[in-house]
């Protein structure tokens, strides 16, 4: 071998072994996918391997503390009411939203009708277990709705229905004891404010 070529082979050599320890820390994410058909997401530096994942929030929370053993049992009373009706607040609030949207736009009279038709898609799913619930279930119901959207029931009536049947709701409601154009005020109802903290409603 020549010197010249020896001196290139040298430098090549050189420059590959210098390099090892680069290429030992080389840093990438890729994606794995196991037989069953689960997907990890990976981060790999050198010969290091973490995997990445993604969970929902946690909240951490201090445990509530009662004045009574009747606080603890209306908290307790108010837990299982708001497990009951918070499919029926999660519902209300993707039909509002998705109202909303659909709607952007529209002639008020345009909007009215696609509001009914609407109403008519959830009336068979809604009617029996509505108007089965106690006072203290359909206001737990009420509140989780206004405190998710942060607006008063009466506002979300007007939007659907018009100023006219709000109005009317809005008297009907007082002869039972609501006021729809209250809202949900925090520390109002304590007990009510615990609970409701512990149910967060994530609405796509």
């Amino acid at each position: 071998m020549s010197h010249p070529v020896f001196l290139r082979t040298l430098t090549i050599l050189v420059v590959l072994i210098a390099a090892l320890p680069a290429f030992g820390q080389m840093e990438y994410d890729t994606t794995i996918i196991h037989h069953d058909g689960r997907v990890m997401h990976v981060h790999i530096k050198g010969e290091d391997t973490t995997v990445l994942a993604w969970i929902p929030e946690v909240i951490v929370k201090a445990p509530p503390s009662f004045a009574n053993d009747e606080e603890y049992r209306q908290y307790m009373r108010y837990r299982r009411y708001a497990s009951e009706v918070l499919p029926y607040a999660i519902e209300s609030i993707r039909l509002y939203n998705k109202y909303l949207k659909e709607t952007e736009g529209m002639k008020r009279g345009k909007a009215r009708r696609h509001a009914k038709e609407m109403q008519k898609d959830a009336k068979e799913e809604f009617t029996d277990p509505l108007k089965n619930m106690s006072r203290t279930q359909g206001k737990i119901l009420v509140k989780m709705i206004e405190r998710h959207l942060d607006t008063t029931m009466y506002v979300i009536l007007r939007d659907i229905r018009g100023g006219f049947q709000a109005t009317k709701w809005q008297t009907v409601g007082r002869l039972y004891g609501y006021d729809l154009k209250e809202g949900y005020t925090p520390g109002q109802d304590r007990i009510l404010d615990m609970v409701l903290s512990d149910f967060e409603i994530r609405v796509n």
